[in-house]
């Protein structure tokens, strides 16, 4: 297995520094880590960031980098697929993680309620949340939410009137700015049990992300810094099931009633690993999940 990181656009012989860990964690690993110029693309274009990129003979390469829209990921793709790199993901696959509208009709019956505009015009959003009802809601785009400016951003009170709903809405397409991606959702707002104050905005909640590889759980972790409970993941593991893609990340909650909901999902090619996750546990389960399936094949 091949990885493909970011490289630092000061020291391309480096990653960013948000991906060192994983890169280094990766290469001691024994993994083969490669780097292209992300920061190129939006200004020369696909194939002036893959101009240092070595050649390939048609093996799978695993991207771990910055979310790109579907159209730029495609794009990607077909240059990495000239150049004989093979992603993981396909352009369908990508997409059917990383947009909302994309994969919750496969969640619906373990997320809460939500709906969406296909603009980013907060007004129309707060037409379609009157579906929900009167709140609480949270608000991100199609991808993205902005969690950490909570109350500006984020988080709509209940009986919030159309004037305080709009200020949250374009307040998170202004902080989203160009990268807000295509329109708004709202979802219910559902309390998950508490595991005290948090260092940001964000309330610090029983939370867990889920990294699935090939359909099967590759590893659990909590979603803030904080010691893991035990619980059964086969109820996920099952939704899981639901879904073509071969890599992406799951966020389940615990309610404050104590049941078990999916909060968010992502493409596993750009979902950051928790504060809990060690880089060298992440790629260690990767290891042994390529090798069991290495075994596997007849």
């Amino acid at each position: 297995m091949i990885l493909l990181f970011p490289q630092n656009p000061l020291m391309r012989k480096l990653p960013e520094s948000i991906f060192e860990s994983e890169f280094d964690a990766a290469q001691s690993l024994g993994l083969k880590c490669l780097l292209f110029a992300e920061e190129l693309i939006s200004l020369e274009g696909i194939d002036h960031a893959l101009k240092r990129l070595p050649e390939g003979n048609g093996d799978e390469i695993l991207y771990r980098g910055w979310i790109f829209r579907e159209e730029v990921y495609r794009q990607f793709h077909d240059a990495l697929l000239a150049r004989g790199h093979r992603l993981v993901s396909s352009p369908a696959q990508y997409a059917e993680v990383t947009y909302f509208p994309n994969y919750y009709p496969k969640i619906r019956d373990c997320s809460p309620e939500a709906v969406w505009t296909d603009k980013p015009d907060a007004y129309s959003a707060w037409s379609a949340s009157r579906k929900l009802g009167d709140g609480p809601f949270v608000l991100k785009d199609h991808i993205k939410s902005a969690k950490h400016l909570w109350h500006d951003a984020c988080f709509v009170p209940k009986g919030s009137g159309r004037e305080n709903f709009e200020r949250i809405a374009e307040n998170l397409q202004n902080e989203q700015g160009k990268s807000f991606n295509r329109g708004f959702v709202v979802k219910q707002y559902v309390p998950l049990r508490s595991r005290g104050p948090g260092p940001r905005e964000y309330p610090l909640c029983e939370e867990y992300r889920l990294f699935f590889w090939k359909r099967k759980l590759l590893v659990a972790s909590h979603y803030h810094d904080q010691s893991a409970q035990p619980v059964d993941w086969e109820p996920f593991e099952k939704v899981a099931e639901r879904f073509d893609a071969p890599f992406f990340s799951m966020d389940v909650g615990q309610t404050e009633g104590g049941d078990w909901i999916v909060v968010d999902m992502g493409a596993g090619e750009c979902s950051s690993l928790p504060p809990s996750l060690p880089a060298a546990e992440f790629y260690g389960k990767l290891i042994e999940s390529l090798s069991i399936r290495a075994s596997d094949t007849p």
